[in-house]
């Protein structure tokens, strides 16, 4: 098999799978965020966001893939063809970046205009994506599941990010230079500003450098972990029968033991479990230094959207779990068996409902004192609360009903995030009545009465918004129970 069949294989892929629907949505969505920005940050933001959305997207979607490809032999199959490893990582690498080149491209001309300079564009998104592909396949290699990814994703999305410190002049060093990532936002900021020539001629060398070592990595890791991997274990067969062999417990019982084991046992779920509060302790010990260090933004000034926002963090981050809970309970035939059980399918996701709702109501609470950026009286917080935890069941069904699959969940899953920020950005920047458009995305108006309340708007006020909130949300929560349990048939 050529590069060319190859390429064409993968561009069938990802198109099936929906990764060009994920990135025409989330190009609109940057598009209209950024358009919305006060011209003094916007390029400085667009920048940024042009070296994460390929960056990050590419990552994450070279890993969703590969794992596809391994976990249904399609890798085993090709490694016994003529195709080499160097054919594969290429097609691979090309592929992805040729879709967040794209997305990029219309990114910058819808909000910055043709006024770039398009080599320098080009050169930097499209070396910057090759080099995500490349460190994503590295990291994908040795493990067969998503959950293990995920978990050890933050192991190198961390490190890679860190120059976006420097780019925003909260820290300012010229050790940043040591990362290849600097020399991508040198190379992106170049399209849009002068840049001196020892610094364009940095950010090429180096991420040339940076993309070769990670070839190489890349391709060792394709030896190591995909070539001579020569027997492919039945993962949801044995789980399945495991499942199937405790219902001497009772369906309820069975699925509250293994949910129970997962969370034990899985280290991205205890992760995905802490992670609100990690965010809420960053907020509150990380908004303050970073409002002092920025002069382009007064943090303090919003404090209420900022604290709206991450009232979502549970609902959010459980939301995200209990969706991909319920696409491998899916693949893995669980949903068909619980059909012969007394619990059935609707039970099934009452069962699922009750735990996740739950768990998003408690750790909502505890958000607030948490990040300290706001008091909220009593009664409207519980309310707030209550209201702002059913965000957990729409953003589970949303993956779960959306996706055929685990691999199509993790592009339905990078859309969840716009869910939370676009209503908060349009509370913040947007002046009412217009702001009220928002008021289609679900977390809205749990986030307007947070904002309202910290305002001294008055409690009719606020329970209006609350109602309307709970209104949208149960209907959307309905069409989607259906599609899901469709889906399920």
């Amino acid at each position: 098999m050529s590069v060319s069949s190859m390429l064409r294989w993968d561009g069938r892929l990802q198109f099936r799978y929906g990764f060009y629907a994920v990135y025409a949505v989330v190009t609109i969505l940057f598009g209209l965020g950024l358009s919305g920005l006060p011209a003094s940050v916007r390029t400085d933001t667009l920048v940024m966001v042009l070296f994460a959305d390929p960056g990050f997207l590419g990552f994450y979607f070279v890993g969703a893939l590969v794992l596809f490809e391994k976990n249904e032999g399609v890798l085993h199959a090709l490694v016994s063809s003529p195709l080499s490893a160097d054919e594969y990582l290429v097609s691979k690498t090309l592929s992805l970046s040729f879709i967040a080149t794209l997305g990029a491209l219309v990114i910058a001309l819808f909000v910055h205009g043709p006024g770039f300079h398009p080599v320098w564009f080009l050169l930097g998104l499209g070396l910057t994506a090759g080099l995500f592909v490349l460190v994503g396949f590295s990291a994908v290699a040795r493990f067969d599941s998503l959950n293990a990814y995920f978990l050890t994703a933050i192991v190198y999305i961390v490190p890679l990010s860190l120059p976006l410190l420097d780019h925003f002049a909260v820290v300012e060093s010229p050790l940043f230079y040591l990362f290849p990532t600097q020399a991508s936002l040198v190379l992106i900021g170049a399209a849009f500003e002068a840049t001196p020539a020892w610094e364009l001629a940095y950010a090429v060398g180096y991420l040339v450098v940076g993309i070769g070592v990670a070839y190489v990595l890349a391709r060792r890791a394709f030896e190591r972990h995909i070539v001579r991997e020569t027997e492919r274990k039945p993962t949801a067969e044995v789980k399945r029968n495991r499942l199937l062999a405790s219902r001497s417990f009772g369906p309820v019982a069975t699925l509250a033991v293994t949910d129970l084991r997962n969370w034990v046992r899985d280290p991205l779920l205890l992760y995905i479990g802490f992670s609100p509060f990690l965010l809420g302790l960053l907020a509150r010990f990380g908004v303050a230094p970073v409002d002092a260090a920025v002069d382009f933004v007064d943090l303090a000034a919003y404090s209420p959207e900022l604290l709206a926002a991450f009232l979502f963090t549970p609902a959010g981050t459980l939301g995200f779990a209990a969706g991909f809970f319920m696409l491998e309970d899916r693949e893995q035939g669980v949903l068909r068996a619980l059909r012969s059980t007394p619990l059935t399918g609707r039970g099934y996701l009452a069962y699922r409902g009750a735990v996740f709702l739950g768990l998003a109501f408690c750790s909502t609470l505890v958000m607030v004192p948490l990040v300290d950026l706001g008091t909220l009286p009593l009664l409207p917080y519980i309310a707030i609360a209550l209201v702002a935890s059913l965000h957990t069941a729409v953003a589970g069904l949303l993956m779960a009903s959306l996706a055929a699959n685990t691999v199509e969940g993790v592009g339905v899953s990078k859309l969840l995030g716009f869910l939370i920020i676009a209503p908060v950005a349009a509370i913040a920047l947007v002046g009412e009545p217009v702001q009220f458009l928002a008021g289609v995305l679900p977390p809205f108006w749990a986030a307007k009465a947070t904002v309202a309340v910290l305002e001294g708007a008055a409690l009719a006020t606020v329970g209006g918004y609350l109602i309307i909130g709970v209104a949208v949300q149960v209907a959307l929560i309905a069409v989607l129970l259906r599609l899901f349990l469709r889906r399920a048939d």
